[in-house]
């Protein structure tokens, strides 16, 4: 063998690799804007203009919107939510997908979960109604025994659902995670875009990579301290990278100078107590990453913590210890550390 010949033609490859390596390193198009009552952030890495991605990925949290908000006075939920109890409505596949899912978890948790919770959220002004007082003692007796896993029926062959008892649906704990699935599935199907990196609300979907073979990193919010980092997730550490955080201390209310949580008791309706802790959760989509946490969130500490384990859910718990924030790993998301 000729070595002489050999070696430089080594060299040559090796140039040309990493020349072609760096021309693969695309420069962030960053699109930003407001959506479902929060902010949305889509990051593209492309060697061509991502702005007719970005406005196809809008329209597709639009639609979700339009269907799933509560906000929205003639959204499909909202015509679902003014129906008679018995009338069946006409829904999208979409929506009946979301509702389906909601409802395996809620006789999951055994109710601890449940999206018939609506008029409970609106009774404590977390929804699109404002309110001045607590609710009466009665309102929340009623209104708590109403809401139930089978409030709700479902014909999906007619693609129909009807309210079985006199309650609201409401989606805001699945919804922007189930549009950020809506909007992978677009771009994962784009062959010009290298990866993507999408955020709506704190909620994160992204591939496994940057076009550099870099992680894209997500940081979570010490609740104590909520100008510090707490922890990074990696997307590299998962096969998906889905990720969903729910926060007792994230929306509150204030009355007669008591701090109250979104996260309501859905037995008595009753707001839990702020604990100033939080959950993240990776699941291999955000749908699911997004109900999960904010079904452990309304768990005690240790009926989530058994949850997790039990259901092998990648979950990071930050609780309160002495004035001091708490890192506890799910023993499934102790696997992906190790």
């Amino acid at each position: 063998m000729n070595l002489k010949l050999v070696l430089p033609s080594l060299a040559l490859i090796l140039f040309l690799f990493l020349i072609f390596k760096k021309e693969e390193v695309y420069e962030p198009q960053i699109f930003k804007g407001n959506i479902m009552g929060t902010t949305y952030n889509i990051i593209l890495q492309s060697d061509v203009s991502g702005e007719d991605a970005h406005i196809k990925a809008y329209n597709i949290l639009q639609k979700v919107n339009q269907e799933m908000s509560t906000y929205i006075d003639d959204s499909l939920i909202s015509k679902v939510n003014k129906a008679d109890i018995g009338q069946w409505v006409t829904v999208t596949q979409d929506f009946l997908d979301v509702l389906s899912f909601a409802t395996t978890l809620c006789k999951d948790t055994q109710g601890i979960y449940d999206v018939s919770i609506g008029k409970l959220v609106n009774l404590w002004g977390f929804g699109p109604d404002s309110v001045d007082k607590q609710p009466s003692t009665e309102e929340l007796s009623y209104f708590s025994s109403q809401v139930g896993c089978n409030s709700i029926e479902t014909d999906p062959t007619n693609l129909s659902i009807k309210k079985a008892k006199d309650v609201e649906l409401d989606f805001s704990s699945i919804a922007k995670g189930f549009a950020l699935d809506k909007v992978y599935e677009f771009l994962i199907k784009q062959s010009y875009l290298n990866s993507f990196f999408i955020e709506i609300g704190g909620e994160i979907r992204s591939t496994a990579l940057k076009s550099n073979d870099q992680p894209w990193k997500a940081g979570i919010i010490n609740p104590i301290q909520q100008e510090k980092i707490i922890y990074t997730f990696l997307s590299s550490d998962f096969n998906t990278f889905a990720l969903a955080t729910s926060g007792d201390y994230r929306n509150i209310r204030i009355f007669d100078e008591e701090e109250l949580s979104h996260t309501l008791d859905t037995s008595s309706g009753i707001p839990t107590n702020l604990a100033k802790k939080s959950v993240s959760v990776v699941a291999e989509n955000t749908m699911k990453a997004d109900a999960l946490a904010t079904a452990l969130n309304a768990m005690t500490l240790e009926q989530a913590i058994n949850y997790a384990d039990q259901k092998q859910i990648k979950a990071l718990f930050i609780t309160e210890s002495d004035g001091q924030s708490k890192i506890i790993f799910s023993e499934k998301l102790k696997q992906v550390k190790m």
